[in-house]
């Protein structure tokens, strides 16, 4: 952990969780190729040159899973309706990336879909309507995936290592996994 502190120290980043947030979501979007990372506290994660027409840029939103966990699911925190707005847009993206301790980025599911602003707006309102506690919302990977329409991109092992460890964990039998090429 001293050279990670160093680093923190180097780039005048202290706290620990800001950091590790930064460097996984500085990883997926390299893995992605976008181009620009946003280390401010607000906004999405990355953007690029769009490849749409009548849009300049694409940006991109990371959310992290770790692999050992129960559910592999994209959280949102406290979204408000400005931000599930902006996901109904087509050139804003989302990435699932799964993780295997703080270093090993198993696989990458990326996509975009317009309806996943609406289930984000549809939550936030249930929330403001005082049907829940906090403003949280999740999305599952199967639903990314079979809702949703995203694809499984493998990085540190190949398509069929991280095939077989999806088929291990209840419910992913069909996914396919395409290799992601840097």
């Amino acid at each position: 952990m001293q050279e990670v502190a160093k680093i923190q120290e180097k780039y005048d980043k202290p706290d620990i969780d800001t950091f590790l947030n930064e460097v996984h979501d500085s990883t997926v979007a390299k893995h992605l190729h976008y181009t620009h990372v946003n280390t401010e506290k607000h906004g999405f994660d990355a953007r690029r040159k769009s490849a749409h027409s009548g849009c300049d840029s694409d940006f991109l939103e990371v959310k992290a899973a770790s692999f050992g966990a129960k559910s592999l699911q994209a959280t949102f925190n406290d979204t408000n309706l400005e931000k599930a707005a902006l996901f109904q847009q087509k050139n804003v993206y989302l990435a699932l990336s799964v993780w295997c301790a703080a270093a090993d980025l198993l696989f990458i599911a990326y996509g975009q879909n317009e309806a996943i602003g609406r289930f984000l707006e549809e939550k936030v309102k249930w929330f403001k309507a005082g049907n829940t506690v906090r403003s949280t919302q999740s999305i599952t990977l199967s639903d990314l995936v079979r809702k949703y329409g995203f694809k499984i991109y493998a990085i540190s092992k190949s398509p069929d290592e991280i095939y077989e460890l999806l088929q291990e964990r209840n419910g992913y039998r069909k996914y396919r996994v395409k290799q992601l090429w840097i």
